[in-house]
């Protein structure tokens, strides 16, 4: 309980506005946008993930850390269907899915393999270095790999702070990777995310322009 969680309520409750769905409850629609920018420059995260950047970023309040995985893995998928497409009309999507291959650390929650599975698709486990971090030169080799192999790769998982160790995945390195491959990259900082509001933690977001997606749960610490 605080002061300005207090406020918060008294808000929240003078809008008396049932949040269904975003387009059925429209004074919680603004508020969960104007809100979810507050937070997003309040870890500094870079301006292009707000929607007051005026593209195409913008935050969205999911029901747990894992749901924002999948979330960002069914966006990825449909993003990937609609390029491969594109290139080979001839194939159906089913044919597409089957070639379509996800990565992440050995050191991921489990939330990432459960997001392939619930997803349909495959989900590579690349080693981490003696750290448990996750390192450029390791994703390069499993999607070259995948390409060689003739699949598609199309979505990569950094986490910033495992659940298990604390390490913290070498984003500036998998960035470029997973660009330079056209590979959706999701940035899981579920448990470590909230320190990046101490300007003196957030050299651990080093590279963060380079990913397609965020999420962190604020209650944590």
């Amino acid at each position: 309980n605080s002061y300005p969680a207090i406020v918060a309520d008294m808000l929240s409750g003078a809008i008396a506005c049932i949040g269904f769905t975003w387009i059925a409850s429209p004074a919680c629609t603004e508020l969960e946008v104007v809100m979810l920018d507050w937070l997003g420059k309040m870890i500094d995260l870079p301006s292009e993930f707000l929607a007051c950047s005026g593209g195409k970023g913008g935050g969205v309040i999911q029901g747990t850390a894992s749901e924002s995985t999948l979330v960002a893995l069914l966006g990825a998928k449909a993003k990937k269907l609609q390029e491969v497409k594109a290139k080979h009309p001839e194939w159906d999507d089913h044919t597409i899915i089957g070639k379509l291959v996800g990565y992440a650390s050995a050191q991921s929650h489990s939330s990432v393999e459960r997001a392939g599975l619930l997803g349909g698709i495959k989900l590579r486990s690349v080693p981490a270095d003696e750290n448990n971090r996750l390192r450029g030169d390791a994703l390069e080799k499993a999607i070259e790999k995948d390409l060689a192999d003739g699949l598609i790769p199309f979505y990569a998982v950094v986490t910033l702070g495992t659940t298990n160790s604390c390490a913290f995945d070498r984003l500036d390195e998998c960035g470029p990777v997973a660009n330079k491959h056209n590979v959706w990259l999701h940035v899981d900082a579920a448990y470590a995310g909230s320190a990046f509001i101490c300007p003196e933690y957030r050299h651990h977001m080093k590279g963060m322009e380079k990913a397609d997606s965020f999420n962190f749960n604020p209650h944590k610490w």
